[in-house]
């Protein structure tokens, strides 16, 4: 069995117009991942997730979400178990996007928006971090070294972009994979552990109705991660 760990925030799930697409969105993920693993998926809030936990439920291998919120709203108290269990490293884990910022978080590594807007510049997505630059829609990553976790997708494999914060070093005891022109720290690896981050979202592959294009690449890319932790042949 796999664990999604969904890190939104309470306020997201309290606001009655975010809750049922929030939910929706987490479902979609659990239905992707059991098809892509060939295990059944078990999503958690991560209040609810410790390492004694982990091991009654039989995880093999642990994904963390996204979330909306600012880390600002989080507390490090409420975290403090997240983080223990991302630097024992006991199970293969990747982070997606605001799972990937956690990751950096639990090494002490800081966070922070990429940059102010340009006067007369767009603001992409105004509902979140308004006034600050976004990576937003499909996006072409350019791996700048080989790893398992890119087999197959080549150079500049494509996935979906949805963040304003970035991780604004690289974590110690892990090694920069892939970036973009406008976000250094896209891929991470820990050196010795089996620990990967993304700041992309390689969860979310699907039709994109503008250029009618399949892209498959985030599919690829998790399908690698659960061969390297022992769950696909």
């Amino acid at each position: 069995m796999i664990c999604y760990v969904d890190i939104e925030h309470e306020r997201i799930l309290q606001d009655p117009e975010k809750r049922q697409g929030h939910l929706a969105r987490r479902m979609d993920v659990q239905l992707r991942l059991e098809e892509i693993s060939g295990q059944a998926c078990l999503v958690q809030r991560y209040s609810r997730v410790t390492r004694q936990r982990l091991k009654e439920w039989g995880i093999q291998a642990l994904l963390i979400s996204g979330c909306a919120a600012d880390w600002s709203e989080y507390s490090d108290t409420g975290l403090a178990e997240m983080y223990r269990i991302i630097r024992a490293g006991e199970l293969p884990i990747l982070g997606l996007c605001g799972g990937h910022q956690l990751i950096a978080q639990a090494y002490g590594t800081p966070l922070g928006p990429m940059r102010r807007l340009n006067e007369g510049e767009e603001d992409v997505y105004p509902d979140l971090g308004p006034g600050y630059h976004k990576e937003w829609d499909f996006t072409p990553v350019r791996v700048l070294k080989a790893d398992p976790i890119f087999e197959g997708l080549g150079e500049n494999p494509v996935f979906l972009e949805a963040h304003y914060w970035e991780v604004k070093e690289v974590p110690p005891g892990f090694e920069l994979l892939a970036s973009t022109d406008v976000c250094r720290i896209q891929a991470i690896k820990h050196t010795s552990q089996l620990v990967y981050g993304t700041q992309f979202h390689p969860e979310y592959y699907y039709l994109s109705e503008e250029e009618e294009t399949v892209y498959y690449d985030g599919r690829d890319l998790l399908a690698n991660f659960f061969k390297m932790a022992g769950i696909l042949g």
